[in-house]
């Protein structure tokens, strides 16, 4: 099975399905990952928050945070054994994914054309670069005539709503620590107050839930 997983930004791979990945993996599935965004907007946008740590660290442009970014994904997906061709860096500006919807649809159409499982951000989402996330995976996929493709849907900061069939909790407590080691890769992450503490909840998780749907759900469901 091929399954191609979304992150709006470099981590939330690992926040919202991380454990999921490696399952797939030990399973035998083909795993890869598109990271939508570059990042570079984070410090910005949760120092407006009131969400940053500020060291001399964070004191640096959105473009050198971005290069850091775009490394610290090569530094995890060598440390879970991601092979680097199964890995798609979109580098789209952080924060304005929506303004560059058309462009990520094109760009995924030839990942995901023959995708047996897609795992992607919750629709109604009020973070931007997520819910454009999920318009460009959906949409692609709609475009392309997949209909069989099932969607994984995680959810960041949110809860799943959709009826207990269309759910799925997957086992993780094999994988939690892996997880929680790898995030930490992600150091540019850890002067986030918020995404900090996401962080150190992997350490005690056991399960990560999806709502589970087919094209066919699109617009029928909160998440999806």
């Amino acid at each position: 099975m091929k399954i191609v997983i979304f992150a709006p930004h470099p981590d939330d791979e690992l926040v919202g399905a991380g454990g999921s990945i490696l399952k797939w993996m030990d399973e035998g599935h083909k795993v890869e990952i598109v990271y939508i965004s570059d990042g570079r907007a984070a410090y910005t946008f949760e120092k407006r928050m009131g969400r940053l740590m500020e060291t001399n660290e964070t004191q640096i442009s959105q473009d050198d945070l971005a290069g850091i970014r775009m490394r610290e994904i090569d530094k995890v997906i060598s440390f879970l054994g991601i092979p680097e061709e199964n890995v798609h860096k979109f580098q789209l500006p952080d924060q304005q994914v929506m303004d560059f919807r058309e462009t990520g649809i094109e760009m995924c159409k030839p990942i995901i054309k023959d995708a047996d499982r897609i795992v992607a951000p919750s629709n109604n989402n009020p973070h931007t670069d997520h819910q454009a996330t999920f318009n460009i995976s959906t949409t692609a996929a709609k475009e392309l005539g997949i209909p069989d493709v099932e969607f994984y849907i995680y959810a960041v900061y949110l809860s799943i709503k959709a009826p207990r069939e269309k759910q799925i909790k997957i086992d993780i407590s094999d994988y939690n620590q892996k997880i929680y080691q790898a995030l930490q890769l992600y150091k540019s992450q850890t002067v986030i107050t918020t995404v900090q503490a996401s962080f150190e909840r992997m350490k005690k998780k056991k399960w990560e839930r999806f709502g589970v749907f087919k094209l066919d759900d699109l617009g029928k469901y909160h998440n999806f």
